[in-house]
């Protein structure tokens, strides 16, 4: 098995059924390449849904036609300074990722991008902790083309009137594959990295996929985990090695979970005690239990750091008084 082409960072040649979408992307970055500003976008759709694949694929066409691309995702890159850091070491201009102001920053970043045609891509800008930087981009005095990324819909409703003038985007809607379309695109997936597969096998990944939200994210895992037990006997995949397998949730979010740090991971784990789901005062009891060292007032703190960045989401419990419980996203 080749697993690399069951990676969901893999970009394939073609993809299936987001050709729409790629053309209506390209279209609105393509003044780019006569060194003219672009339109800037906003893409949102749930998880696993070719958002972020549309954005590289695009990408790599410009980076042909003699644009540099720049992918950042805000999970990693939450603030001003380390957006600007991040944008001037993908362009080779390397600076020390402490010790530099915003403006100090901001001096270097308009002075090293003239003379470029530049498109950034923003994936889940949503998990930006300060808007300023959108600003600074927008008005940069050259040929750019701002993608922000999102599964919220409304995540620049939070967004300064200013930045969100200055950009002025337009809105590029992902609605979910179809059952028929999944099965294309993971059967397409599964020719490269298996030798021998049966089709049955991803009909029913793609029919899991689609129950998930029709996150393709998640019939990747769910072929690489499959195929992993098919390769311990050196057999062909087949469905009931697929059935086999259960997919918690998806990478991305995995991926996420192990670089939480300190008290944040410390409030997943209790509620995780409590089966992912209890009031806020059950929580912060659970959380001091197990070894929390955070006061009440920057426990909520966490908490709503947490909810920001869709670790956890949070809603009304009736009755008497302000209750809220929170629960562990899936």
């Amino acid at each position: 098995m080749r697993e690399e082409y069951l990676d969901p960072d893999f970009i394939p040649e073609v993809l299936p059924h987001r050709e729409g979408e790629v053309g209506e992307v390209f279209e609105s970055l393509k003044p780019i390449l006569d060194n003219r500003r672009a339109t800037n976008l906003f893409i949102h759709g749930s998880a696993g849904i070719g958002k972020t694949a549309v954005a590289k694929f695009i990408i790599r066409s410009f980076r042909e036609e003699g644009a540099r691309g720049i992918y950042i995702n805000c999970w990693y890159q939450r603030t001003e300074v380390a957006v600007l850091t991040e944008i001037l070491r993908q362009l080779s201009y390397p600076v020390p990722r402490k010790g530099r102001s915003v403006d100090e920053l901001v001096d270097e970043f308009a002075q090293n991008v003239v003379g470029e045609k530049l498109i950034i891509i923003l994936d889940e800008v949503d998990a930006l902790t300060d808007d300023s930087v959108l600003y600074v981009l927008s008005r940069a005095n050259i040929p750019i083309g701002i993608v922000m990324i999102s599964n919220e819909e409304y995540a620049m409703r939070h967004f300064d009137s200013r930045v969100k003038s200055s950009l002025a985007p337009s809105i590029v809607t992902f609605g979910r594959y179809s059952v028929d379309e999944l099965f294309d695109i993971l059967k397409e997936r599964a020719k490269y990295s298996f030798k021998n597969f049966d089709e049955t096998a991803v009909k029913v990944a793609a029919r899991l996929a689609y129950k998930n939200n029709s996150d393709v994210r998640y019939g990747l895992n769910l072929l690489l985990k499959a195929g992993r037990i098919a390769g311990k006997t050196n057999s062909s995949l087949n469905i009931n090695h697929v059935r086999s397998v259960e997919v918690i949730q998806d990478p991305k979010k995995e991926k996420r979970e192990t670089e939480l740090e300190g008290e944040h991971k410390v409030v997943i784990e209790a509620l995780r005690a409590l089966k992912n789901s209890a009031s806020s005062v059950e929580v912060f009891a659970k959380y001091k239990e197990i070894g929390g060292k955070g006061a009440e007032r920057t426990f909520r703190k966490y908490v709503k750091e947490l909810i920001e960045l869709q670790m956890i989401k949070d809603e009304d419990i009736p009755g008497r008084g302000k209750r809220r419980r929170l629960i562990l996203r899936n």
